[in-house]
């Protein structure tokens, strides 16, 4: 077994990680559905090959999951090979997003959600629910959703906002994204740079927030992350708050929180929340800034 299966089955054993995370770490570790089944098979870990196969239709569901892992593993692959700067490295994520969701919306946006709309809603709730004990939401207020993906986390919160914009870098998923949110119309979608924030105005949200979209900045370039970081500090008003759901996925929790810390401190930013864990169904690890 590998030494990652060792240490994904070790996590779950100690209650660290869901079940749905710890699936999610092994499909990527081991890029088949088939590789898991028989690694939880050697380990006896019947509960995980219940979630596994929970769901009527499961292999055709998963099917499309383990698409999606395979798309991850080779752009990971790839990764840092010959991009000329950070436009380059953005436009190739987005590519992988474009190829992605054509296979699965939800595992495309949620690896975790395992192809599951039902688990996507779920975890999407948990981040509406920490968002309401936060006390961001508020009907007079306007938001930016940074990497928005398909929408999910922009409609859920549309009832509870008096506006939402969200920007993405993938057509496709900004296509999407549109679909599910035909019927709100107080939410915007338009592609963007992942550059900048440059189509939106000095002092225009009250909240900014990017749920796992964060890492793809660090991936894409070693200063693109300040940049956004300096990019959101401009468009949010005095008291109004950013909120990223994961830095990054170099497993070094030091480094993001220097960061973060840093961005804080270069930005006019008070920094609330830094590496915490809030959710039960996704482990992100929560950053929590205001604009002082």
């Amino acid at each position: 077994m590998k030494a990652d299966s060792r240490s994904v089955l070790e996590q779950h054993r100690r209650g660290q990680i869901s079940d749905e995370v710890a699936l999610a770490r092994l499909l990527l570790a081991h890029g088949s559905v088939a590789a898991v089944r028989r690694v939880l098979g050697e380990r006896g870990s019947v509960a995980l090959l219940r979630v596994l196969d929970s769901r009527t239709g499961a292999d055709a569901l998963l099917a499309r999951v383990e698409a999606v892992v395979r798309e991850a593993n080779q752009a990971a692959s790839r990764h840092g090979a010959d991009a000329a700067d950070a436009a380059e490295a953005v436009s190739r994520t987005a590519a992988l997003f474009d190829r992605c969701v054509a296979h699965s919306e939800e595992a495309s946006v949620a690896l975790y959600s395992l192809g599951s709309p039902e688990r996507l809603e779920r975890a999407t709730g948990e981040i509406v629910a920490l968002f309401e004990r936060w006390q961001l939401l508020d009907r007079t207020r306007a938001a930016l959703d940074f990497g928005c993906g398909v929408g999910r986390v922009a409609l859920a919160l549309s009832p509870r906002l008096g506006e939402v914009h969200g920007v993405d870098v993938s057509t496709a998923m900004i296509e999407r994204a549109r679909r599910r949110c035909a019927g709100a119309e107080n939410v915007r979608l338009e592609v963007g740079s992942g550059l900048d924030l440059a189509g939106f105005g000095d002092a225009r949200f009250d909240l900014v927030y990017a749920v796992d979209s964060f890492p793809y900045l660090v991936l894409a370039a070693a200063d693109l992350v300040h940049a956004i970081g300096r990019e959101a500090a401009r468009v949010l008003r005095r008291g109004g708050e950013l909120v990223v759901l994961n830095w990054s996925y170099r497993a070094d929790p030091a480094l993001d929180g220097r960061e973060a810390r840093a961005i804080a401190g270069q930005n006019g930013l008070d920094l609330l929340a830094c590496g915490e864990r809030p959710l039960a169904l996704w482990d992100a690890a929560a950053y929590r800034f205001r604009r002082v």
